[in-house]
């Protein structure tokens, strides 16, 4: 009895939810779930190509209680965007996806079907900033349509694209919402102040982007990256820096944190490209 996993729901023919030891299992195998019945066993086979992932334990409550509440088909998508994601990535990726991915794609659907518009006012910058799980998000909405009937809008990847990033760098989906919605913030403050309309497909302007990113991250966690250029940059991008200082004060507001020079010269290095380019 090792290897038995008992089924607490049979998602579809290809995936079920266990229970193991105590554990909560999501299993995965090309017929593993046909005409299984919750209580059944399944035994974990070598013979057959089969995936047991583990819900970690301070998810596993939060998980069953989705089990209950969620079609079964949806969360066998949400479990094959999961599997992909990882196998993609070549990482696990944190337990808190398992939960959250289908309770969104089961909300998502729900907003369709009554009509309402899903609107993701910063889709660019995730795609931007994400182009990896962005590409396996996509990947996800034509597994949606393939198995639910249903095409969720563009808008849609990049809420997914955020499900599974925040999962990677184990941190909640708000945390990088919030990153990028000041990263738009910051960028929208930028081509104002310059008095541009850069182009957002741009090398500059992903660059930006991307920079502020991670400049976001190491303001809020107290890091400095050292700019040995620091009092050339002053000196010869005057005007980018006076621009930048504006925008690390904008960013100070938005984090409660003090924003350093050095940090404030890269964002000038950028700017400066950001201008040439326009």
């Amino acid at each position: 009895m090792d290897n038995d996993y008992k089924v607490l729901k049979s998602l579809s023919s290809n995936v079920v939810v266990s229970e193991k030891d105590n554990d909560v299992y999501v299993l995965f195998g090309k017929g593993i779930g046909f005409g299984k019945k919750p209580g059944q066993f399944i035994t974990k086979d070598s013979n057959i190509e089969q995936k047991f992932i583990k819900i970690d334990d301070s998810e596993k409550a939060n998980y069953v209680q989705i089990v209950k509440n969620i079609e079964g088909e949806i969360l066998a998508v949400a479990e094959e965007i999961i599997s992909l994601a990882e196998d993609i990535l070549g990482e696990k990726l944190n337990s808190h996806i398992h939960v959250g991915l289908g309770d969104h794609i089961s909300f998502a659907m729900k907003r369709i079907e009554v009509g309402i518009d899903i609107v993701n006012p910063f889709l660019n910058e995730i795609q931007t900033l994400y182009p990896d799980e962005y590409s396996i998000a996509q990947k996800g909405t034509r597994l949606i349509k393939e198995k639910l009937k249903i095409e969720l809008p563009e808008s849609e990847i990049g809420f997914i694209t955020l499900h599974i990033r925040s999962a990677r760098v184990n941190e909640e989906v708000s945390q990088s919402l919030k990153y990028t919605k000041i990263v738009k913030e910051v960028m929208e403050y930028v081509q104002e102040i310059l008095g541009i309309k850069a182009n957002e497909k741009s090398m500059e302007y992903a660059r930006l982007v991307s920079h502020l990113r991670y400049a976001l991250d190491r303001i809020e966690n107290d890091k400095v990256l050292k700019n040995v250029m620091l009092e050339s940059v002053k000196i010869e991008m005057s005007e980018e820096f006076r621009i930048s200082k504006k925008v690390c004060e904008f960013i100070s507001e938005k984090l409660s944190k003090e924003v350093c020079d050095d940090e404030a010269s890269y964002i000038s290095m950028h700017i400066h490209r950001l201008k040439q380019a326009n």
